[in-house]
């Protein structure tokens, strides 16, 4: 992801760093040196984060659960985000996924906060009124407690906002209950904005009201993207350009082939029939002095295609996992036989066609 950096790991899952984040952990240490803010503030918020690891790894867990793989964990400074590489379209794994963190964070709150209780029981005042009590026990519940409760707003992009698309979509179709869950953010950010005008110390609900409202946005966004995407075939932008290797040539002649048409793969065929798609990748395993003596079939090929009639999103995930650059494309009825290919240019003008259908293709 743009701007982030990978600081670890935890059960395979990256954990990422936006920079964004290290400028708010930078400001506040600045106000930490130069104002009445003391240390314990700044470490308070450093716990927060760490917290929000927990909750973004429990909707990791549950995506695990359906098989849904988890690309990265990137923390922000509003939060975390779990990107997962095929989101749910069954509702109730997309709840039961989105539900999961909040929960998280409440049942953390809630046995911290009992343990503080526990231990200092004359704060229970001070407790239920959910503020920093300098109490690092208390204080650490009351960040969790208000994490999950602030996730369950129904708004994107908090997982209250998913949970409430899942719990529509049980009664409509998808595209729909996208639609009424953005225009529920929208109107929950504008008064959230409003309220942070009207009432004297509430300016940071305008902030989050901003948050809210475009975060509501860029859901609404994606979920028609995707939609359209959703409805355009392989057949409907791939390139009648067949060219393939034999699978007799040597390693040195398929790198130039590859630089000439700038792709990181090649297709190959044998004796007419499509063979594998080798990799630059592959190539680079063997050593350089090796590529004119070796030929193509000697090295582990790619053995995948695509049908013509699938959408383009089918294709694109497939070519992500794949880390490919050019798929062949095939008829389901002539599955031996390539009938054009599909490349990350091509899809690539297809997301900025869609995005932009007015503009001209270049």
């Amino acid at each position: 992801m743009k701007f982030s950096f990978k600081i670890g790991s935890i059960w395979g899952i990256p954990i990422e760093l936006h920079l964004t984040f290290l400028l708010l952990i930078l400001a506040i240490f600045v106000l930490s040196l130069l104002s009445n803010l003391n240390f314990y503030f700044f470490f308070i918020i450093i716990a927060l984060f760490i917290f929000v690891v927990f909750h973004e790894l429990a909707h990791s867990i549950v995506a695990r659960r359906y098989n849904i793989k988890v690309r990265r964990i990137v923390l922000y400074p509003i939060g975390g985000v779990s990107e997962i590489e095929d989101p749910p379209n069954n509702p109730a794994q997309e709840w039961r996924m989105a539900l999961s963190g909040p929960l998280t964070s409440l049942i953390l709150g809630t046995i911290i906060l009992a343990i503080g209780l526990a231990l200092t029981p004359q704060l229970l005042p001070a407790a239920l009124t959910f503020t920093l009590t300098g109490n690092l026990i208390l204080d650490l519940a009351t960040l969790n407690i208000l994490l999950g409760l602030f996730n369950l707003i129904p708004a994107f992009p908090m997982d209250g906002g998913r949970v409430l698309r899942a719990v529509l979509a049980q009664h409509m179709n998808y595209s729909k209950a996208t639609r009424l869950s953005v225009i529920t953010g929208r109107i929950l950010g504008i008064a959230m904005v409003i309220v942070g005008f009207i009432l004297p110390g509430y300016f940071l609900l305008i902030i989050i009201g901003l948050f809210v409202y475009i975060g509501a946005n860029q859901e609404g966004q994606q979920t028609q993207l995707t939609t359209k995407l959703a409805q355009l075939q392989v057949k409907d932008i791939m390139q009648p350009d067949t060219t393939m290797l034999d699978s007799t040539q040597t390693l040195t002649e398929a790198q130039e082939h590859m630089q000439k048409n700038q792709h990181h793969n090649a297709l190959v065929q044998k004796n007419g029939a499509y063979l594998g798609i080798v990799t630059q990748n592959e190539i680079t395993k063997i050593p350089p002095q090796q590529h004119n003596l070796l030929h193509i079939e000697q090295i582990p090929l790619v053995n995948i295609v695509i049908f013509d009639d699938q959408s383009i999103l089918e294709a694109d995930k497939l070519r992500l996992k794949e880390q490919l650059d050019l798929l062949p494309v095939v008829q389901k009825q002539n599955p031996t036989q390539i009938i054009g290919t599909l490349t990350t240019k091509n899809i690539a003008q297809a997301y900025e066609k869609t995005q932009n259908p007015n503009q001209q293709p270049t």
